[in-house]
């Protein structure tokens, strides 16, 4: 529970890289995440190193691609790529998460998505015992075909389901209250459903 409470998302991240054998462990013990069938759906690449910098760059040719700088001139614009290369190069691993499509966006799919997701909060919770943090990170990117086959798979075969950016941070924010979730709840108790 404490784990769960404390843990935070990480913007800040100290250059030290986390090991590898340590990162195979957490991702081992993580991969019990349910799964149907037990598939094990979940892909991963990892990016670290010189492949920081290759792989936000092309983070950012989607951002423009899509649309999401059209408000920047160019100037603004080089400031920006140096300002995400450094982000890209300050975070010492990235992992992407992707899966082989089966049933093209139906409901296998969305199993095998739903069990990625679960296999990176068991991840991130693991990482956070260990001092390690993450920032789980989905954007419009991870659906642009042109990207998908920059980082070297094919949209009609995999889906992305996820970047996380994983260090040891540098920074902790304050903790975030969530709303009470008797706000989000409805007790059914009769025979007529609605």
């Amino acid at each position: 529970m404490d784990i769960i409470r404390g843990r935070r998302t990480i913007l800040d991240y100290k250059p030290k890289k986390v090991e590898r054998d340590l990162l195979v462990e957490l991702l081992s013990h993580a991969s019990y995440a349910p799964n149907h069938h037990m598939k094990e759906p979940w892909k991963l690449k990892i990016y670290e190193d010189e492949a920081r910098s290759v792989f936000g760059e092309k983070v950012v040719d989607s951002y423009i691609r899509l649309g999401l700088l059209k408000t920047l001139n160019e100037e603004k614009l080089r400031k920006a790529r140096k300002a995400y290369d450094r982000f890209f190069n300050s975070v010492p691993h990235h992992i992407l998460f992707y899966m082989d499509k089966e049933d093209d966006g139906g409901y296998i799919d969305d199993e095998n998505y739903a069990a990625i997701c679960a296999f990176i909060q068991n991840f991130q919770l693991l990482a956070w015992e260990k001092g390690i943090g993450t920032m789980w990170t989905a954007k419009e990117t991870l659906r642009d075909e042109v990207f998908i086959r920059d980082i070297g798979l094919n949209p009609h075969n995999q889906r992305l389901v996820a970047v996380v950016q994983v260090g040891y941070p540098n920074k902790l924010p304050k903790g975030k209250e969530r709303t009470p979730i008797t706000e989000s709840m409805e007790w059914i108790q009769t025979s007529t459903i609605r």
